[in-house]
């Protein structure tokens, strides 16, 4: 997704708080049916849910053991 279109959002939203954009985004995504990790991947740039998910599950392996 462009800085274009992520600066609209954040002007209709009246925010400059990047977290706040990037969580509407993706819950105006998901909730208009598209899968999580393709919304993701749009977002971000393709490949980075599988990246982002990966560094999840090492991180919850490495904290339980």
């Amino acid at each position: 997704m462009n800085a274009a279109t992520l600066n609209q959002v954040a002007n209709l939203l009246g925010t400059t708080d990047k977290n706040v954009v990037f969580s509407a985004v993706l819950k105006t995504l998901v909730e208009n049916g598209i899968a999580i990790n393709v919304a993701f991947d749009h977002l971000f740039g393709e490949g980075a849910y599988k990246k982002f998910a990966g560094e999840v599950y090492h991180a919850l392996r490495a904290k339980a053991a």
